[in-house]
């Protein structure tokens, strides 16, 4: 085998995640109509696969994530099991989060990543996360992630200064997709780039292509290995793009935010297609990607398959959830006060988005 193709067979485990990211999108946007049997919004991020699969190959166990509520590819990222994931979806007891919080509060305790709606709260969060390894003196760093509508959150600059401050083992990440919703960047603020506002604050900052797999992959190494190093936070303004809809299964090109010419040319920049063609430039025989291709599609089905076949969980079982005597002791000791909570309520039945 060549040096040439020596290198690009070193990148099939990025193509990998990034091809399992994309077809568990893809496939499960299928799936959701008409049967209906997924009943929470979901906010998918094809197009986006780069940067959580890039991450994927920095990420120790002892390494936190917490994300934003385009979420599922840095669930995966992180190592966290895709039947669960999908589980989750279905509001199955089997999901990640006992089929309780749907995909935009997902998480997974054991692989240590969280995702939540409260827009920009993540960051703040990530320093908590990061004071507690840096104070533990782990190697462990945090992860935050953020779409460019979060930069425009007060707390957003108040985590930024602190982690500054204080500096902590912390990543920042803002994907500027263009679009806060549907509200392109260049109506809601002067520029679309973003790393001015973390400058102010003096912490480290890095715009990266979004698209360019291998090449986003060699500069995350270098910065993940600055914040190891004990050099503090780092931003990275993270260039991408979602050919997705914004929430939902649907394609909303009909409300007319965004040009066909501008998704075309985005599309492209497929950063999935993009690496595919890299490998078999560089010597990657197509049976072998073929053959990532077609174990991925099977493992996106037979978690849907599990998920579609599993209990549902137990209805007065979840409803003590919502008040559970579940603080840790090292906050225990500073809870006192207790009120009468009533935890019932009646059933509320779902339906799809």
């Amino acid at each position: 085998m060549t040096n040439a193709s020596n290198t690009a067979a070193a990148h099939t485990p990025l193509y990998r995640m990034m091809r399992l990211i994309r077809r568990a999108e893809e496939i499960l946007m299928e799936e959701y109509h008409p049967a209906d049997q997924m009943r929470c919004p979901i906010h998918f991020c094809v197009g986006q696969e780069a940067m959580p699969a890039a991450l994927s190959t920095l990420m120790q166990p002892d390494d936190v994530v917490m994300s934003h509520h385009r979420s599922h590819g840095y669930y995966l990222a992180k190592g966290a099991p895709l039947d669960a994931m999908v589980a989750e979806f279905y509001g199955k007891a089997t999901g990640s989060n006992g089929g309780l919080a749907g995909s935009q509060e997902l998480s997974h305790e054991e692989a240590r990543f969280y995702s939540g709606t409260i827009l920009s709260g993540m960051f703040a969060m990530a320093n908590g996360s990061a004071f507690a390894q840096k104070y533990d003196e782990t190697s462990g760093l945090t992860v935050a992630v953020i779409g460019d509508g979060g930069m425009e959150e007060g707390i957003v600059f108040e985590a930024l200064n602190l982690a500054a401050v204080f500096k902590l083992p912390v990543l920042f990440v803002c994907e500027n997709n263009l679009y806060s919703a549907h509200t392109r960047i260049d109506i809601r603020s002067k520029s679309e780039t973003l790393i001015a506002r973390a400058k102010a604050f003096e912490v480290e900052t890095r715009l990266l292509d979004g698209n360019d797999a291998v090449l986003l992959q060699q500069q995350l190494a270098d910065i993940v290995r600055g914040i190891r190093a004990g050099n503090g936070p780092h931003f990275v303004e993270v260039t991408t793009y979602r050919t997705c809809g914004h929430v939902g299964p649907e394609n909303d090109d009909v409300l007319g935010y965004r040009t066909p010419e501008e998704l075309g040319k985005w599309k492209q920049r497929d950063p999935v297609a993009s690496l595919r063609a890299t490998l078999l430039a560089g010597g990657v025989a197509s049976s072998e990607i073929e053959k990532i291709d077609g174990d991925i599609d099977r493992q996106v089905r037979r978690a849907i398959d599990s998920a579609k076949g599993a209990a549902f969980p137990d209805f007065e079982k979840a409803l003590s959830l919502n008040w559970a005597n579940s603080y840790s002791p090292v906050v225990a000791k500073f809870e006192s006060a207790r009120a009468a909570f009533d935890g019932h309520q009646n059933e509320t039945k779902l339906k799809p988005y």
